[in-house]
This record gives C-alpha cells, sequence and structure tokens, in this order.
C-alpha cells in the first residue's frame, strides 16, 4: 500500500513539472562521455528550444546521457558529489548537502540503451528521468546551477564534454 501510494505521488508531481515540451525540444550539441577519460560509456546531448539562445544553460534545457555499457548507480551518485563538492565553495556546497544527497540517492545502474535525463524547467525544477521515467525532483534554481556545474563548471566532469556541449552552433 506504501508502494502504491509513492507511486501515485511520484506520477502525480512528474505530471505538473514544469510547463516546457522536453520532447519537442532540438538537439543542440553531442558530446562522448568517457570513464576515466578514456573509456566510452555513451554520449550526452543538450536540448533546448532555441540552439541559438545566448545562454545556452538557461531553463529549460534537457541534458541527456545515453549509454552504451553498465555503470552503477551508486557510481552516478558518488560522481555527482565530488563534483558539485569541487566546483562550488564550502559553504555553498554544505548548504546544498541534504538535498544533494536526497536527490544522488535515486540513481540507477544503467545498462546499454539507457538513458538518463536531467530536465531544467523554468520554473527552477530539475528532474531527473531513466528511460523516462521520473526518478527524482528538486526544486530552486540554486540547486539546478549548483548540479550542472557537473558538466559546465569550472572544473567539470571532462572539458571536452564541456566544450562539445556548449558548442551548441551559435
Amino acid at each position: 500500500m506504501v508502494k502504491r501510494a509513492s507511486l501515485i505521488a511520484l506520477l502525480a508531481w512528474a505530471a505538473q513539472a514544469g510547463a516546457a515540451d522536453f520532447e519537442a525540444m532540438a538537439r543542440c550539441s553531442t558530446g562522448d562521455v568517457k570513464a576515466l577519460k578514456f573509456f566510452d560509456v555513451g554520449q550526452a546531448s543538450l536540448y533546448r528550444q532555441d540552439c541559438g539562445t545566448a545562454d545556452p544553460l538557461a531553463p529549460p534545457l534537457r541534458l541527456e546521457f545515453g549509454y552504451n555499457r553498465e555503470v552503477p548507480g551508486d557510481a552516478f551518485a558518488k560522481a555527482a558529489r565530488k563534483m558539485i563538492e569541487r566546483n562550488l565553495d564550502e559553504a555553498r556546497f554544505q548548504a546544498l548537502l541534504p538535498r544533494l544527497e536526497a536527490f544522488n540517492q535515486h540513481y540507477r545502474t544503467t545498462r546499454d540503451g539507457d538513458r538518463y535525463t536531467l530536465d531544467y524547467d523554468t520554473d527552477g525544477s530539475l528532474v531527473l528521468r531513466l528511460n523516462g521515467e521520473p526518478l527524482a525532483r528538486e526544486k530552486g534554481r540554486d540547486f539546478a546551477q549548483a548540479y550542472f556545474t557537473i558538466w559546465f563548471g569550472d572544473r567539470p566532469y571532462s572539458d571536452d564534454l564541456k566544450e562539445a556541449l556548449l558548442n551548441t552552433g551559435r
């Protein structure tokens, strides 16, 4: 009964999450995702309503990751925490830490062909989905902007991936 109530609540907030039509967005850029800088694990793509916008990270946007191999769910959570901590000052990181931990606990192990998406809407919400299924949602531009430092911060996961994704053809 508790699982059913949780599922109903999750579906309710997913249906209300933002106003952007993420499925209709154009793919603006794509880059390779590598583990340990050498092992190809998939591709990332940045989607926007307008690829020529002045700020490619302003909402609404979708960041999509397609995987061609298994990646453990806890690896996503650990890497996300490490990358965010690396890109924020200590006070900001500590202030966001409870929300980051709650969001990151929803990552699952990927298999070949799986797709994670992060949808950032104009209301400041950030929604994590795996193969279209909503897993986590957090509101607040502070949270979303901190989360995107993983890929777009001063010390991103990969400089090459950052450059590829920000090259939207403007």
